[in-house]
């Protein structure tokens, strides 16, 4: 399916939102899908706490039913994983296919697919958010490296990492393959990984965090400590990202031994995935395993995870996923305001049930508009026909 002469035609926007293109890596997309439906059930509860400071009672007392949401903020790193993996395959590709990388052309196609939504979802900010005066941050990408208590639009400090991750990596990748080798990226990779654990422990220990993270200012002491010092900043996240630029090394390089290696063994590796997501540290490492499996391994349990991400309802959520990330905390945020107006006296978790049942479906009625007639028209205005790619759309 072609873009047509006209970027801002409807009925082929329509259809670009609703089907896939040829080629479309379908499990990436379904996977995009969950973690944002996974983020909006988190801050159905968490965007509680800006009108109730008794959720963060209902947060720690809540049945053990609802803790699958509570790890909704795990979405965060599935989203860098899979920015990980998209950037660093177009990367790797066009370095091996031509032995360069365009960045003017890098660069404009990222601007050109970020930027107009996210000012219009500044401009809403303008009008219903206070410390108005820090939104050059969010326009200079920077505003994760401020205080979060001047955060203009808190839950854009990820935004703010994925385009740091942006600028840097395809020059550092670029150096690697020139002066070293395919080969060499491997062993680089591999260093960050325990660098990336190493920077994090320094970090705690250093500021002396209280951990596990405390998700509420009114729970606990050091709230925005844990947010400055370890949970927005680039160099205790970038881990998360590993993963997928791994995954994408075997991706481009070696997609034959990948191949031999899910015949042989994929549902091992595939269910090896459940294993590390014990632990939070590894959860990225899972993540990525359950991508690059989805991708060449076709029977057992792989097969199943495969078809179950390229079905057909999950793939406009996916591309939905951005915009969404950027408009559902004014939904979110709405609906408590009319609530405590409204039915103070409803039980915190009727006002939950309330947010999520109308404001997840509202969210992705907004985001539709926006994909229609301001994201996909300028995603058309960049020609060609190369794979789309999301920036992390979540936050916590």
């Amino acid at each position: 399916m072609s873009n047509s002469a006209d970027p801002f035609a409807l009925r082929n926007n329509f259809n670009l939102l609703l089907s896939p293109l040829p080629g479309q890596m379908r499990p990436v997309d379904g996977l995009r899908a969950i973690s944002i439906l996974l983020v909006l059930a988190i801050h159905c509860v968490w965007i509680l706490a800006v009108f109730d400071e008794g959720a963060a009672r209902f947060f720690y007392q809540a049945p053990f039913w609802l803790n699958w949401v509570f790890n909704g903020e795990l979405g965060v790193d599935v989203f860098f994983v899979i920015s990980g993996f998209l950037i660093s395959s177009i990367l790797m590709s066009e370095y091996q296919s031509s032995g360069n990388i365009r960045f003017g052309h890098f660069y404009k196609r990222r601007f050109m697919r970020l930027m107009p939504a996210y000012l219009l979802a500044m401009g809403f900010g303008l009008l219903l958010l206070p410390n108005k005066e820090y939104i050059w941050s969010n326009l200079l990408y920077i505003n994760n490296l401020l205080p979060a208590s001047t955060h203009f639009m808190p839950w854009t400090w990820s935004l703010a990492i994925e385009e740091q991750f942006y600028f840097l990596f395809p020059l550092l990748l670029l150096w690697i393959l020139r002066r070293r080798s395919v080969r060499f990226l491997a062993v680089v990779m591999t260093v960050a990984v325990v660098a990336s654990l190493l920077i994090r422990y320094l970090v705690i220990k250093h500021h002396q965090l209280p951990l596990p993270i405390c998700w509420y200012e009114n729970a606990c002491e050091g709230f925005f400590d844990v947010i400055d010092h370890i949970y927005v900043k680039p160099w205790t996240r970038f881990g998360s990202f590993l993963p997928g630029i791994f995954a994408a090394y075997f991706h481009v390089y070696h997609p034959e031994a990948l191949r031999n290696c899910f015949r042989r063994s994929g549902p091992l590796i595939a269910w090896l995935s459940f294993f590390y997501m014990s632990f939070r540290h590894l959860f990225t490492i899972a993540i990525g395993f359950l991508l690059i499996s989805s991708l060449y391994c076709e029977y057992g349990f792989c097969g199943w995870l495969a078809r179950g991400l390229s079905a057909r309802w999950l793939y406009p959520i996916g591309q939905l996923a951005y915009s969404t990330y950027l408009f559902h905390p004014f939904v979110i945020g709405a609906l408590y305001g009319a609530l405590f107006q409204l039915a103070a006296e409803l039980p915190t978790l009727q006002k939950i049930a309330i947010a999520t049942v109308v404001g997840v479906p509202l969210s992705l009625l907004i985001a539709t508009a926006v994909y229609l007639f301001v994201e996909r028209p300028f995603m058309n205005m960049r020609g060609g026909r190369r794979r789309e790619v999301l920036a992390m759309p979540v936050s916590s």
